[in-house]
């Protein structure tokens, strides 16, 4: 973009880039959804003038139907990263029942040019109402960092040459890192899930970091020439746009431990990190000192996050081999319980086959050393889901979290356990501390549309999760989901079309489309899904949920008791949600439904 065509808009300490798509205050980039942005800088092209509602909603979602409430919900998101409170509209003011008015005086830079532009005086009515919603407190406030703490993104290392057996050392070395750096609790690292899509990375870090809204991104390249490595890193400025430390490792392949000691000891440093002697021990803890060891974990952790069955199934046997080199690897133990919990839960293996499994693995692994965040987390979730021990799951997760604070998997699924039992105002809070630490993670912004579903609020979770499937369109369970949500808003035909969806995505979604057929009174199609998933031929495992689900809306209350009854005793994972599952409302008054809910420990 030439000088003359780039806009850059100023107000207050705030800088709004629409090129970039940035929002900055001081020079640092504020976590924003696209839709607020677009939001943001339609009032502010219109500084000084009314923006009625409905052209704001065509302007930010052009063919598409959005309710009022997802405007409203981005205005008061807006609202409190601007740092209004409910007595003062500094920046936007709400005219009731027309719409918004950007009144704060801005500063356009058009080029070389300045251009100054006043908003009018603004006049306040006693009819003036502040948009209610929930806003989300600074990162800093709610993780209880100091004021130094800053946010960072370790990219999958580059490897140099042709040799793509190799390519797991990349993103092995970058997960290593967060892992060590994750601990740091003055330090806001964004998780493996969040960065793994740029694995084979071709673009620019500042871009990357700008889209991972972090402060800084530390990239590298990985250079292999027989049994040594030349590991080279960058700590990249995203707001200046330029290195502030970079350095160079050369060691033996079976010396990459301390290349990752350095690494990390280093950029410390680079940061001025003071660092506890807990955190500084972490920092420079080994798991395993067998080289060979070492590298299965590295490939187990790779094909993990490609979170596919063959990817778990890879990874299974990663972890195996990293074990049978050195039993007191408790890495590897932990990487296997996450396999096991995965394959579980998304019945790539049955309940049966998974979930004893994990829990074994991640027992293992905190004999071995009890100060592991996200064995405690596993287990935790293996105990939920297998032995029903929700006590017991709750304090799992609990010493996760106590352990380290920065592990978004840990707050993601307490809050799970938290909205399964109910407990919507601590479920909302850890989602949104998950949120903080990831704010492009699709599972956290998934299970806040969810909540928004179990607290029957179907307009914002229509918006949720389609904010969700911006960011990933190919995401099925938001789209399963997002289908749930247009049948209770009497939307037949666009839910039928989302379900449809995500069959074309996998075959596996099958009963998903099942069930859009029974509530959509197309009883015929319903039935014959039910005759292929009851066959079961060519599945490993349907969960007697599902068909329980669709038996409910065909009529056949007996029929779906029988199936949930079946999915007690084969510890069906999506049991569990039976009591704020709105699909299961009409079976809250029948005493087998109770009493179902009394066993695994929900009842009302």
């Amino acid at each position: 973009m030439s000088k003359a065509s780039k806009r850059l808009y100023e107000f207050g300490p705030f800088r709004l880039d629409p090129s970039e798509r940035l929002l900055l205050r001081d020079g640092n980039p504020l976590p924003l959804t696209p839709k607020a942005f677009d939001t943001l800088l339609v009032l502010v092209e219109n500084s000084g003038h009314l923006v009625d509602k409905d052209e704001l909603i065509g302007r930010v979602w052009p063919d598409t139907f959005v309710e009022d409430g997802s405007l409203t919900r981005n205005i008061s998101v807006l609202r409190k990263l601007l740092g209004e409170d409910s007595t003062d509209d500094q920046y936007i003011e709400t005219l009731p029942k027309r719409g918004y008015r950007f009144v704060m005086s801005i500063r356009q830079f058009e080029g070389e040019e300045l251009v100054v532009r006043r908003a009018r005086v603004r006049i306040v009515t006693e009819e003036e109402v502040e948009d209610g919603a929930d806003g989300l407190a600074t990162t800093r406030e709610r993780l209880n960092l100091s004021e130094a703490a800053r946010s960072l993104a370790v990219l999958p290392f580059k490897l140099l040459g042709t040799d793509t057996t190799e390519e797991y050392l990349g993103m092995g070395l970058a997960d290593v890192l967060i892992t060590k750096l994750s601990n740091i609790r003055r330090i806001i690292v964004r998780p493996t899930s969040a960065v793994f899509q740029y694995a084979g990375w071709s673009r620019d870090a500042t871009q990357i970091g700008r889209e991972l809204r972090v402060e800084l991104v530390l990239e590298g390249t990985i250079q292999k020439l027989n049994d040594r490595l030349r590991v080279t890193v960058q700590l990249v400025s995203i707001n200046e746009a330029a290195p502030i430390w970079a350095d160079q490792f050369d060691e033996k392949l079976a010396d990459i431990f301390e290349i990752e000691d350095r690494i990390s000891e280093q950029l410390a440093a680079a940061l001025t990190l003071k660092l506890s002697t807990a955190e500084s021990e972490t920092l420079r803890k080994r798991y395993t000192e067998d080289s060979a060891a070492y590298q299965s974990y590295l490939k187990g952790r790779y094909f993990w996050n490609r979170r596919s069955p063959d990817g778990v199934n890879k990874a299974i046997e990663c972890f195996e081999k990293a074990i049978n080199r050195d039993p007191g690897y408790a890495l590897a133990y932990a990487g296997l319980a996450d396999c096991y919990n995965i394959a579980g839960f998304w019945v790539y293996l049955s309940p049966e086959d998974a979930f004893p499994k994990a829990a074994a693995a991640a027992t293992e692994a905190l004999k071995l050393d009890d100060t592991l965040a996200e064995a405690h987390a596993s287990l935790a979730w293996a105990t939920l889901h297998y032995d029903r021990d929700r006590q017991t799951a709750e304090t799992e997760y609990r010493r996760a979290i106590e352990l380290n604070p920065g592990y978004v998997t840990a707050h993601q699924w307490y809050a799970l356990l938290l909205m399964q039992e109910a407990r919507f105002g601590e479920a909302s809070s850890e989602l949104r501390r998950a949120q903080e630490i990831d704010p492009l993670s699709l599972a956290v912004n998934f299970n806040i549309g969810l909540l928004l579903i179990f607290t029957k609020r179907y307009d914002e979770a229509i918006a949720e999760l389609r904010r969700t499937l911006e960011l990933e369109p190919n995401y099925f369970i938001a789209r399963s989901f997002l289908a749930l949500s247009y049948w209770f808003k009497a939307m037949p035909e666009e839910c039928l079309a989302e379900y449809q969806r995500c069959v074309d995505l996998s075959s596996a979604n099958l009963a998903a489309l099942g069930f859009g057929y029974a509530i959509t009174g197309k009883s015929a199609e319903a039935r014959a899904v039910l005759h292929e998933l009851e066959d079961g031929v060519g599945y490993a495992y349907v969960s007697p949920v599902s068909l329980a689900q669709i038996y409910l809306h065909l009529g056949e209350t007996d029929r779906a008791i029988e199936y949930l009854e079946r999915g007690y005793k084969e510890r069906d994972p999506w049991l569990l949600w039976n009591k704020v599952n709105p699909v299961f409302d009409s079976l809250h008054s029948d005493p087998r439904f109770q009493d179902l809910l009394a066993r695994i420990g929900l009842s009302a």
